[in-house]
């Protein structure tokens, strides 16, 4: 009996709460106010806003046709699409490319190149640590060190990763 009386107390307090939303929610009013009395203007003066008419909103009919699609007439040179064909007989593919040997040199400079990327990352997050310690934030700051520390822990493992290939690179035979 407990549970039930709690959750219609819940459904009770829920429904309170979208009344008052929906009573203090603002109305639409269409009219516009009146425009604010303009100062230090001379009894003689007139401002644009008192002489100007009030604009209308402008309404937007809808298209009578579906929007039709961009037609783009061909260029010289370009060939049309062939019909397709009921049955038509496979086509050949072209053959694919060996994957190339993935050697020490190769692997070398792909985990330089992250490492540099990680190394900007790195200075970026230094900055943005100092910005949120001038500016009192503590939790950005925690955030931030959380990262920086991964990101150090990993850029290390990268440069030990690259010291490695560069040895292996150095002991590797020339690409022909």
């Amino acid at each position: 009996m407990r549970n039930r009386e709690r959750v219609m107390l819940g459904s009770v307090g829920v429904l309170v709460a979208a009344l008052i939303a929906v009573a203090l929610w603002p109305s639409r009013d269409t009219s516009s106010p009146a425009p604010p009395p303009v100062p230090n203007a001379g009894p003689g003066s007139v401002t644009a806003a008192q002489v100007s008419p009030k604009r209308a909103v402008p309404v937007r009919t809808p298209d009578p046709a579906p929007p039709h699609a961009t037609v783009v007439p061909p260029s010289p040179g370009d060939v049309p699409p062939e019909p397709e064909v009921a049955n038509a007989p496979p086509q050949q593919n072209d053959p694919i490319e060996e994957e190339k040997p993935q050697t020490a040199r190769w692997k070398l400079e792909k985990t330089e190149h992250i490492a540099t990327l990680l190394g900007r990352d790195v200075s970026r997050l230094e900055g943005e640590r100092q910005e949120a310690k001038s500016r009192g934030d503590k939790a950005r700051v925690e955030q931030v060190d959380a990262l920086l520390q991964r990101h150090r822990v990993r850029l290390d493992e990268l440069r030990e990763e690259a010291r490695t290939l560069a040895e292996a690179a150095r002991n590797e035979p020339p690409e022909p």
